[in-house]
């Protein structure tokens, strides 16, 4: 049973508190000399993690508990941290940090990853900053518009299917090793069903770029809560449209808690992409 103290806080306040933490992660992984980092493997040579995740994390979580002591963390690399003092009354605060999304990417020199930050209140999304050092952007967003380096994202359409961009790893090879016959046909499926399909290797900034317009959709089959939280409240902020699946979990769990989704930049939706996400969750159904 997780430990809840109350807050609070605005949605705001919250916003400012995790852009500060992810500024000073963001400060320290720009000094990084990435031409040679060493990597530890977790589960596979697909999911890596290095000294300077372990010390992102860190950074931000001290910077959050400065700012918001009764909060609640839940991070990739050291799981859960419950609520500390300091609570006033209202729901439970939870920062959830992933302090480099994109570690591959991070560790052989190429500049797409960010540091992704989503807080809940209670179990609803409410703010959440993905800041991309090297590439100098900063995606945030609270109760009001989602921006982009403090300048408004505009709401955009999402471009018809045979014309949109997909930005996506799916299916990845954690549906390859889960459903390999699902995962077999269904990229040459999204391949062939839209204009390009391209893979950036963060799922956070994935997110942010649909957000800003850059692209029409993503989606992935497995997922956490750290790496889509804050770009899930960004999407959602921005004008666009967001559907997710239980997997095996509850059907009543939070969105950012459900490993299946599809985000698209505007109201209108990739049916390809979603009849997919369908075909997978009907496939653990039937496993089930």
């Amino acid at each position: 049973m997780n430990t809840t103290m109350p807050s609070s806080r605005t949605p705001s306040e919250l916003l400012e508190a995790a852009i500060a933490a992810a500024h000073e992660a963001a400060e320290y992984l720009r000094a990084i000399d990435r031409s040679a980092i060493g990597r530890e493997y977790k589960t596979s040579s697909q999911d890596i993690v290095t000294i300077h995740d372990k010390a992102s994390e860190d950074i931000i979580v001290r910077s959050l508990l400065r700012a918001v002591p009764e909060a609640r963390i839940v991070g990739e690399e050291g799981g859960e941290r419950p609520a500390g003092g300091g609570a006033a009354d209202g729901p439970q605060v939870t920062f959830f940090v992933d302090p480099i999304d994109g570690t591959s990417n991070f560790a052989a020199g190429l500049p797409l990853f960010c540091i992704s930050i989503g807080v809940a209140i209670g179990e609803e999304l409410v703010a959440g900053v993905i800041d991309a050092p090297i590439l100098g952007q900063v995606f945030a967003a609270a109760d009001g518009p989602a921006t982009l380096n403090g300048e408004p994202i505009l709401p955009r359409s999402t471009r018809p299917q045979a014309d949109a961009l997909i930005i996506s790893g799916f299916p990845g090879p954690w549906i390859l090793r889960e459903r390999r016959d699902l995962a077999a046909a269904a990229g040459p499926r999204l391949d062939l069903g839209v204009s390009a399909v391209r893979h950036l290797g963060s799922a956070a900034l994935e997110l942010a770029y649909v957000a800003a317009g850059f692209a029409d959709a993503t989606g992935l089959g497995s997922i956490n809560a750290w790496d889509v939280a804050a770009g899930f409240h960004l999407v959602r902020q921005a004008g666009g449209s967001l559907r997710t699946w239980p997997g095996a979990g509850p059907a009543d769990a939070p969105e950012h808690e459900r490993p299946s989704y599809v985000a698209c930049t505007g109201p209108e939706r990739i049916e390809l992409f979603d009849e997919l996400m369908e075909e997978l969750q009907a496939a653990r159904d039937a496993g089930a």
